[in-house]
């Protein structure tokens, strides 16, 4: 053996470094050298460098914070990938209620589509503004009317207007509750029982309509 040859732990062939009992330093295994030891020439045995043992040391001590390390990043992506609710915050107030408007009736959508309105007195018709009729009074659209000439008007068989007078460019009519309107001749006017249908009185008093989807489709700005 060479005079540079060092004694190794049969065991787990770390440097051997006995204790007192005779047991390996790193494995603690009473072991057998896997070589002879070595000798200086002046018949002393070699001891190894405690550098080396540092060494050793140390590179253990790393690899375990590193699995430490390691350990406890898997726990917390595992912890934030778990599936179920957020936890609570406690920054909403319990006691507040969001409140949903109800949903608007046909009438009042009408009124919003075609408003502004103006109410009109005594036999005032305001034509050709678009009328609406309700409850025994006249409010004319401030911006909007339907033209006489749109070709989706067709005879109403609906029963809303029940008599027609004509009294020379206007006409009174009555509703199918009996209540009286003045309208003009071929000015477009809703009854507010119906606000689906847009109506018209032509010349001979011939009572017309068509949808109010149609009239909305064909409906021009007034001219002021």
């Amino acid at each position: 053996m060479s005079g540079g040859a060092v004694d190794a732990c049969g065991n787990c062939g770390a440097p051997l470094e006995l204790d007192d009992d005779g047991r390996c330093r790193w494995c603690r295994v009473k072991v057998r050298a896997a070589h002879p030891r070595a000798h200086r020439a002046d018949g002393r045995r070699l001891r190894i460098s405690r550098r080396w043992n540092w060494r050793v040391a140390a590179i253990t001590a790393t690899g375990i914070a590193l699995a430490a390390g390691l350990g406890v990043g898997i726990s917390s992506y595992i912890g934030s990938h778990q599936s179920g609710p957020p936890t609570a915050t406690g920054t909403g107030d319990p006691g507040l209620v969001e409140s949903v408007p109800p949903g608007s009736t046909d009438l009042q959508a009408l009124r919003q589509d075609f408003g502004p309105w103006r109410q009109l007195t005594g036999q005032l018709t305001d034509s050709p503004a678009l009328l609406l009729l309700q409850s025994g009074s006249s409010y004319a659209s401030e911006r909007w009317t339907v033209p006489s000439t749109a070709t989706w008007w067709t005879t109403d068989i609906g029963g809303n207007v029940t008599s027609v007078k004509d009294t020379g460019g206007r006409a009174t009519i009555t509703d199918a509750d009996g209540v009286g309107y003045t309208v003009g001749i071929n000015q477009a006017f809703i009854i507010s029982t119906n606000p689906d249908t847009v109506l018209m009185i032509s010349p001979g008093s011939t009572v017309m309509s068509m949808s109010l989807a149609q009239a909305t489709a064909v409906r021009q700005p007034l001219r002021k």
